[in-house]
């Protein structure tokens, strides 16, 4: 079997080391006598003979080859990295770690664990594709092996079957191992459905036979009678692609028509084309059924011509007409570009441009996404993406899901048309960025020297690299603000030091950084302007001079602590806030409900105590005449341990299920919700009035923004008065 192998690896790589490949050989031989392996059929390295020769099917080359079945070593501890490298050498050793990283990935479930899995697969990809070419072979293998043996298999696996490797199997364009790995997960899954089907596909089989036969003969007759050498056969889907097509069409078996697909193979591109006028003369054509992915390849590099025509004996019946180079490429995928060099396997420049543009999407999302949730989301749509065609206005050609919108196109073709994007026209006529785009469009956007993103364009884009640059330019915005805040916040305290304001400059401001143990001056600002370092410390720090000794009935002495906020105002331990005195009663206002992190203000209520507004709170300006009962100098612990109530106002659309959804939530971010009131609940968009508890601003920020980040939800502010 091995020589076999051998011999078919040395007539598309003649150049193959044969000392190596008997290596190899030898290794293969002592592992498969090895009860360990021998007794692996559930491992997913399970019969290395076999992932080999499902790697020789793909044309791979020698060290590819090698990792499949080294692997198996490796996973049942039979052999070391060390001795695979001074045995096989580095590149081997590499392919072997990479599938050692990846062995088992799942989409399902959307967890940091799962994510980091599957993040850990696209950089392996990244870094060198036949990774995951070794690995798909490791899969449809053990695929076998479950059905074969009959052996129960857990969800988790035919799950990570369907929404991942077959999937990627299909993005590769290798298409018989999709179709492969798709019916074995089937039939593992739901054995009952997957059996039931396959009668009945093989009884109409059976029963067409006859046509079949005859619309072959007739198509070759039609070839032969024009002068054009091809060869014509029929090919029956596979049965999962039947499985979902009558779902997915609520038809029956009975009723769908292309079940059997014919293919026409000639000589060039130019007798596809003839083929294609041949036919459509022939047999009546069926509107909106005929597409040129010749003109317009898939991004995996598939090309073909396809329509759906009457046949000859009445039937509907679906044509293929593609080249030979285009049917290996069909069959093999990104494997079919691929050449040999002395010294090993390289890459043909359209191997590069269509078997990784996805795998650099996928890589670009990997870098840029912030939280798992986001990040998964992301790598379905690019995945599972029903592909739209649309046209620049030079005639090139941008592939976008389905689904997709002139933001997303403008994207497509350059962050910076993206992010200066201000209008789109679409065949000719403006229309809203918000529009769906449909294959054949062309597209034209308008953009502006002084436009930047919009927000609410999250709310319709469906790529990973628009979602990602939006959000970008939004945290940007808001850094912005924070360190606009920060230095304001920076020369109230130096002037309340003494520090005049023409001192302050660039280079003081790093200097001051360095005392806070930081980088720059941006950085400084920035935790000032965020409330990472508050005022009180700021002054500490920087300008002890700026503690000035206050009245006796509101203000601390030089050695007095701090003042209490009243119990019944939150849980937890009292709050000590910096610049009272002990004991005073305090009250945190409950119009702007302040939490640690905001800037406040306390109000002296003669007889009561003191109330704690937010610094930002409309109700102060009725006040702003009565500066003797105003208390500037005080902040927040350091440390905060008391739960604070802040409002909400959700925008949301109407659904039944949102409230649960922005309970859940809240709980995720370790939050409670302490009321919640439905405002205008019969509109759509309806508004959420939601009362939490948190320990501070930083809390509030991370739970406003897990809020946001739900589907259903529109907008979320904070309400202050």
């Amino acid at each position: 079997m091995w020589l076999d192998l051998v011999n078919r690896i040395l007539t598309y790589h003649p150049k193959a080391d044969r000392n190596f490949l008997d290596r190899l050989g030898r290794f293969l031989e002592g592992l498969t006598e090895k009860p360990e392996v021998s007794a692996c059929r559930g491992s997913v390295s399970c019969q290395p003979l076999e992932v080999a020769k499902v790697l020789v099917d793909l044309r791979m080359d020698t060290a590819s080859i090698a990792a499949g079945i080294l692997v198996s070593g490796v996973e049942t501890g039979l052999l070391t990295l060390d001795q695979a490298r001074a045995d096989f050498g580095e590149d081997v050793v590499f392919l072997v770690e990479g599938l050692t990283r990846i062995s088992h990935v799942s989409a399902r479930a959307k967890t940091e664990v799962n994510a980091e899995d599957l993040r850990r697969m696209i950089l392996a990809m990244a870094k060198d594709i036949r990774v995951i070419l070794v690995r798909l072979a490791i899969c449809l293998r053990r695929m076998h092996h479950a059905v074969i043996d009959k052996t129960r298999v857990e969800p988790r696996m035919t799950a990570e079957i369907l929404d991942i490797y077959a999937p990627i199997a299909h993005r590769l364009g290798i298409y018989w191992i999709k179709n492969e790995l798709e019916d074995l997960a089937f039939q593992l899954k739901d054995p009952e459905s997957f059996h039931s089907l396959k009668e009945r596909v093989a009884k109409r089989r059976k029963g067409g036979e006859n046509v079949v036969r005859k619309v072959i003969s007739f198509l070759r007759k039609m070839l032969k009678k024009h002068g054009i050498k091809g060869q014509v056969f029929g090919r029956e889907k596979h049965l999962y692609s039947i499985h979902n097509k009558l779902l997915g069409k609520g038809v029956t078996l009975e009723e769908l028509y292309d079940v059997i697909a014919y293919r026409i193979l000639v000589n060039n591109q130019s007798d596809c084309y003839r083929v294609l006028g041949m036919v459509h003369s022939e047999m009546r054509p069926i509107p909106g059924r005929f597409k040129d992915y010749i003109a317009l390849p898939k991004s995996n590099g598939y090309q073909s011509l396809h329509t759906v025509v009457f046949g000859p004996y009445g039937n509907r019946i679906e044509i293929q007409i593609r080249t030979r180079t285009m049917h290996e490429v069909a069959e093999s995928g990104v494997a079919a570009h691929w050449s040999y060099k002395e010294g090993g396997l390289s890459t043909r420049e359209d191997s590069q441009a269509t078997g990784y543009a996805w795998l650099k999407r996928l890589l670009e999302v990997h870098q840029n996404a912030d939280d798992s949730g986001q990040f998964l989301d992301n790598v379905k749509v690019d995945l599972f993406p029903e592909e739209i065609y649309l046209f620049t206005p030079e005639g090139d050609i941008i592939t976008l899901p389905r689904g997709a919108t002139p933001v997303d196109f403008a994207y497509a073709v350059h962050s910076e048309v993206g992010d200066h994007c201000q209008g789109a026209k679409v065949n000719g006529r403006l229309v809203p960025l918000k529009t769906p785009l449909a294959t054949g469009d062309s597209v034209v956007i308008l953009t502006g020297k002084n436009h930047a993103p919009n927000p609410a364009w999250l709310r319709f884009v469906v790529t990973g690299r628009a979602k990602y640059r939006i959000n970008r330019w939004i945290k940007q915005q808001n850094r912005e603000q924070a360190m606009m805040l920060g230095r304001e916040i920076l020369l109230r305290e130096a002037r309340k030091g003494g520090v005049a304001q023409q001192a302050i400059n660039e280079k003081k401001i790093r200097q001051w950084a360095l005392d806070f143990g930081l980088k720059n001056g941006d950085e400084f600002l920035l935790k000032l302007g965020m409330s990472m370092i508050t005022p009180s410390v700021l002054a500490r720090r920087l300008f002890p001079q700026s503690d000035p000794v206050r009245d006796d009935r509101l203000l601390k002495s030089s050695k007095g602590g701090g003042g209490k906020v009243r119990g019944g105002e939150g849980r937890g331990p009292s709050l000590q806030l910096a610049g009272l005195l002990p004991r005073m009663a305090v009250m945190v206002a409950r119009c702007c409900s302040p939490v640690p992190g905001d800037s406040i203000v306390g109000i002296v209520h003669t007889g009561k105590g003191i109330s704690i507004h937010a610094t930002g709170c409309p109700n102060l300006e009725v006040l702003a005449g009565q500066p003797e009962r105003w208390i500037e100098d005080i902040d927040w612990p350091e440390i905060a341990e008391k739960l604070h109530v802040s409002r909400l106002r959700i925008m949301a659309r109407n659904r039944r299920d949102v409230l649960s959804l922005v309970s859940h939530v809240v709980l995720g971010a370790k939050s409670t919700v302490v009321k919640m009131k439905m405002q205008d609940r019969d509109r759509d968009p309806f508004i959420l009035i939601c009362d939490v508890e948190v320990t501070g601003l930083d809390h509030l920020r991370v739970l406003m923004q897990a809020i946001s980040a739900l589907e259903v939800v529109l907008s979320v502010e904070r309400i202050k008065g």
